[in-house]
């Protein structure tokens, strides 16, 4: 059994503009999205183009696909060189941000990459092997094109971290045969049962747990008389706040809650509210959700928003801003830190996002500690 979902699509725009100008490549792109929400509403859109001094994104992913095009054809003349393993790094950061606080969403990086791309350095490898490892069960899939002359070493690089995502790689001649392409990735991704779930229950390695722990939330216990946003009981017994958005719950039916609305590990889920991810004590979870705790209302009770009414939601008047972003991973490094980048660790902090390597206990932008 096969299932798929709503997906958040972020097209990594990594053509060279010496080669291929963006104006050659717009209709492609236009035709995808159109193709894209014509299958579901509810896909969003974002993009990464390099332009001097980084690489560039809108804040958030958006509906309005004419705001996409518009805004990528206004960067078109400071578009420059990209840089590969940055800009993956860039995108995975970002996504990360959008997963703890959107459910029901597959997420997509697609790639779009020629001959005078700056090249993958060999050292960067295992770190975005590693990086791509963490987060591929959100789910989270890279699709990557290559257009132009063929090259060996790059083509397996790239061909290896899209397989890794469980992806694909694609080589094609010239641009004449990206439209068709496009079209074709342009169909939903699917998540087979037996790689992410399990008797209808998700599962995250536990090698990747402490990951997602750490990108849970804790809920804040309140003192006063409040309703229960779950089972409408009003106490002031057990009642913790979503420090996303303020939604008011009992602590016992939150426990139920996460039975139906975990990411793979029985403690964490979404809050039923806004999706954002939260963490309780997994004996205290795993006490309620046997019975060993009693209940204070059936789970039946509760209500989940429907997904595209709740992204409507988010899209405010103003539409995204572009970002501009430092590059995590230069295209040129010292001889004398080649060896120590790749052995080197890649964490990325759950509480600002920034990406770590080494084996550091702290985050040293935001000084969160980790497990």
């Amino acid at each position: 059994m096969k299932s798929t979902k709503s997906e958040d699509c972020l097209i990594f725009y990594g053509l060279t503009p010496e080669i291929i100008k963006l104006r050659q490549v717009y209709g492609s792109i236009s035709d995808f999205l159109e193709r894209k929400q014509a299958i579901d509403p509810s896909d969003r859109f974002n993009f990464i183009i390099f332009q001097e001094g980084g690489p560039n994104y809108l804040e958030h992913f958006t509906l309005d696909s004419d705001h996409f095009l518009k805004t990528l054809k206004s960067l078109n003349n400071s578009i420059v060189r990209a840089n590969v393993a940055g800009g993956i790094f860039i995108a995975i950061t970002f996504i990360i941000e959008v997963y703890k606080k959107i459910s029901e969403k597959i997420f997509r990086l697609i790639i779009l990459v020629d001959e005078g791309t700056y090249e993958i350095p060999e050292e960067f490898l295992h770190p975005l092997e590693e990086l791509i490892k963490t987060v591929k069960d959100m789910p989270f899939f890279i699709d990557i094109i290559r257009i132009g002359l063929e090259n060996s070493e790059e083509s397996k690089k790239l061909n290896k971290l899209a397989h890794l995502s469980k992806g694909e790689f694609h080589e094609i001649d010239n641009l004449r045969d990206l439209n068709s392409l496009l079209i074709k990735l342009s169909e939903k991704k699917y998540i087979s049962e037996v790689s992410f779930i399990k008797k209808k229950i998700r599962i995250i390695l536990k090698e990747n747990q402490p990951f997602y722990i750490n990108l849970a939330d804790d809920p804040k216990k309140i003192d006063n008389v409040s309703t229960c946003s779950i089972c409408f009981l009003e106490d002031n017994k057990g009642i913790m706040q979503c420090p996303s958005c303020e939604a008011l719950a009992h602590e016992i039916c939150w426990a139920q809650w996460a039975k139906t609305s975990t990411i793979g590990i029985p403690h964490v889920f979404r809050c039923h509210n806004c999706f954002n991810i939260l963490k309780l004590d997994s004996r205290f979870v795993h006490d309620v959700q046997i019975g060993k705790i009693a209940s204070v209302a059936e789970s039946k009770k509760m209500k989940k928003k429907n997904i595209f009414e709740y992204l409507q939601e988010l899209e405010i008047k103003e539409k995204p801003k572009v970002i501009h972003a430092n590059v995590p991973m230069p295209v040129e490094i010292k001889e004398e830190s080649k060896k120590r980048i790749t052995q080197k660790k890649v964490t990325i902090c759950p509480n600002c996002s920034k990406i770590i390597l080494g084996d550091k206990r702290k985050c040293p932008t935001c000084g969160f500690k980790f497990f």
